[in-house]
């Protein structure tokens, strides 16, 4: 069941409208913030941000366009169930396209960079003590992109974006078994020691790993139909 609109989505100002309400169901795509299978209704999505529908509908619409979200019935959209085939797939390109990535970023680490990263880690472990899960999520997608922004290539970083809008909604669902378990913290740690050195190999190598493990833990909820599920309890 979707999150109350109001707690994943702000009223925006007048000014470039269709940008910002882009922005907003964007970001709440990425945060898992609308569950696969949701629906999303244009009127209410429009009340809560404070705009006309004509902006909304067409933000959905490139959504619609790139694959992130489906079209409903009357005015409204669906984000689209997480088969483990896709997420198979989506887990493939991944690898080879957010290592190329971390290796780029390897080559064009500084020490003001990596440090900027560093202190996001330990924001990161810090949410996860206080389990203030929701945060983590955003702070985790805010330190992948920030690797991903190192390595100067705007064509990966926009296609990386495609990725994860895809991906978001199921995403969400590593919390909170997965975060709890601290999966995957070892390679974030390692991956910034080898943007410190600047070592792409082992750059790539930890970032693969990073979305291999959580990958197969999101293909280990798949059910009966072989739709990926929020795990019980």
């Amino acid at each position: 069941m979707n999150k109350p609109l109001e707690h994943a989505l702000q009223p925006i100002e007048r000014e470039h409208l269709w940008d910002q309400v882009y922005a907003q169901l964007r970001d709440a795509l990425f945060a898992g913030k609308f569950e696969p299978g949701g629906r999303l209704v244009l009127r209410e999505l429009a009340d809560t941000l404070g705009t006309s529908i004509t902006p909304v509908r067409d933000a959905v619409a490139r959504l619609v366009a790139n694959g992130v979200l489906e079209l409903g019935p009357r005015n409204t959209a669906v984000v689209p169930d997480v088969g483990a085939e896709t997420m198979r797939q989506l887990i493939i390109v991944r690898t080879e396209i957010e290592g190329r990535a971390a290796r780029e970023a390897a080559r064009h680490a500084d020490e003001a960079g990596v440090a900027v990263l560093r202190r996001q880690l330990a924001q990161m472990r810090e949410l996860i003590a206080d389990k203030k899960l929701d945060a983590y999520l955003d702070l985790h997608r805010q330190f992948h992109f920030g690797i991903y922004r190192m390595a100067r290539m705007p064509v990966l970083y926009e296609m990386i974006e495609g990725l994860w809008l895809r991906c978001g909604p199921a995403l969400s669902f590593v919390i909170p078994d997965y975060v709890h378990q601290l999966k995957g913290t070892d390679h974030h740690v390692r991956v910034l020691d080898a943007l410190g050195r600047n070592d792409p190999d082992a750059a790539e190598m930890e970032v693969v790993s990073d979305i291999e493990e959580a990958g197969q833990y999101l293909l280990s909820l798949t059910d009966s139909e072989g739709r990926i599920r929020r795990p019980k309890g």
